[in-house]
């Protein structure tokens, strides 16, 4: 058994169950505009170093968990943010990696996941910048107040 888990996640493991967003469309948030509308059903595939936005809707008091999946994992960079904004985002929050490894943080599954409650039901914007050099793949998964 520990040799199975030894493995870590592949990227079938990943995204199963879901379906693939190019997260190329301008959805009108706040005075900005997000590429797509995710959901636990969808996921984006991108490069780092960049930069990919998307809204989330939830209910109030929802935790959303943003998971990158690195496929490659060529260099981990020095700055890799996350922030998640409430609607209307005049309210955010912010994760840093402040030269932390994200590589290492992800460890041997290669799934970094970071966490964020947010308060009020809408939408939410969420961007994520990284320099990391990296394939990655975005899930986002919901923790409402009813599960």
């Amino acid at each position: 058994m520990l040799a199975l888990t030894a493995c870590g996640v592949d990227e079938g493991d990943f995204i199963a169950g879901a379906k693939f967003d190019p997260c190329e469309s301008n959805i009108p948030i706040c005075q900005y505009t997000a590429g797509c509308a995710m959901g636990e059903s969808k996921y984006i595939e991108g490069d780092f170093p960049g930069y990919v936005n998307f809204l989330v809707t939830t209910p109030a008091d929802t935790t959303v968990v943003v998971k990158l999946f690195f496929k490659t994992r060529d260099h981990p960079g020095e700055d890799t943010e996350i922030i998640w904004y409430e609607p209307g985002c005049n309210d955010s929050y912010e994760y840093r990696s402040d030269g932390d490894d994200i590589f290492s943080i992800a460890g041997g599954d290669r799934v970094f996941a970071r966490e964020q409650k947010l308060r009020q039901k809408g939408d939410h914007w969420i961007e994520i910048f990284s320099d990391a050099r990296t394939h990655y793949f975005v899930r986002v998964e919901l923790k409402t107040p009813l599960n």
